[in-house]
């Protein structure tokens, strides 16, 4: 009989917090989700593991059987994967998209500790590394750790190492284009433009806090195809602002002018890990990173001109003052 990790996991997790609800935001799963892995597990082992009622979540007699055989599985499971290459593989990094910032952060790294080996992931989301930072696949992840559907589980830690600025990309003919810096109140008529507005959910959730609290509508009309298509359209075609991280590498050829924005909207990096025992290189990553920060003033901060969510404000402080 062959058991899935993913699915005794499933069982262990609900099994601590006895609540389909809670166990599900710690995974980061959906209750549709959690529950068919459940049952999934059920019927390999030919048994019911649960007593599900209106109120309450009980462990049937087998269940409580299996638990503490479940428990020694992941920690067994865990410490193989810790254990394999532990020395000599590449540490396992989800930067979320090969564009972002994340990218631009490691190739500071690098110039200070060029012998550091990492194996990128683009995940996509940072809510899609949560489950493979817990279960060891990958060894830490960049993201923004508040924003998102579900609150970050107590196994990971975090530290913030970047505060990005949000600049203003605008045709150089834009009528906003000859100031030096762009209100954000100046775009309350016009808004910012981010065709078929999609991406990560702390991303989408930083945005209309931004919005909402400068009053700015977003205008997500018309399509793009890639970052390349939005930055072509805003270049030559209706008068457009739009907006990009101060970290991407943007296509110098179209000659756009960039601005930054007053307030200057920050998007917050985290760097985030597994606690207990980590792949030797992250260690050195979380050095190299937080000498990098302090040294760069990654995460300088003047409330009087930038802008963070209220969430994460105290991170950012905490940031500056993290040795």
């Amino acid at each position: 009989m062959d058991l899935d990790l993913a699915q005794v996991r499933a069982f262990v997790v609900t099994a601590e917090h006895r609540h389909f609800g809670r166990a599900a935001q710690a995974l980061f799963l959906t209750q549709q989700a959690l529950s068919k892995r459940i049952r999934k597990l059920e019927d390999t082992l030919a048994a019911p593991l649960f007593l599900r009622t209106p109120r309450t979540v009980e462990l049937t007699a087998d269940g409580e059987r299996f638990l503490p055989h479940a428990r020694e599985l992941l920690r067994v499971a865990d410490a193989a994967v810790a254990a394999v290459g532990a020395e000599d593989r590449p540490l396992r990094l989800d930067v979320l998209d090969y564009r972002l910032s994340p990218m631009f952060l490691l190739r500071r790294l690098a110039q200070r500790q060029p012998g550091l080996e990492i194996d990128r992931v683009a995940g996509g989301g940072f809510a899609n590394a949560v489950e493979p930072l817990l279960s060891g696949e990958l060894d830490a992840a960049f993201g923004r750790v508040t924003g998102g559907d579900r609150p970050l589980p107590d196994e990971l830690e975090h530290r913030v190492v970047r505060l990005e600025p949000l600049v203003a990309l605008l045709a150089p003919e834009h009528p906003l284009a000859v100031q030096d810096v762009l209100p954000l109140d100046e775009l309350r008529a016009d808004g910012i433009w981010l065709p078929g507005l999609r991406g990560p959910a702390e991303w989408l959730s930083y945005l209309a806090e931004l919005c909402t609290r400068f009053g700015v509508p977003i205008d997500d009309s018309g399509v793009s195809y890639d970052l390349r298509h939005t930055l072509e359209q805003t270049r030559y075609g209706k008068r457009r602002v739009t907006l990009a991280g101060a970290d991407m590498e943007l296509a110098p050829e179209l000659n756009l002018k960039v601005l930054p924005f007053e307030p200057s909207p920050l998007f917050p990096w985290s760097l985030v890990w597994r606690r207990g025992k980590a792949h030797p290189a992250l260690r050195r990553l979380l050095a190299v990173a937080g000498r990098a920060s302090r040294e760069e003033d990654w995460c300088a901060h003047d409330p009087e001109h930038a802008w963070l969510p209220d969430d994460d404000v105290s991170l950012a402080a905490a940031a500056r003052t993290t040795p």
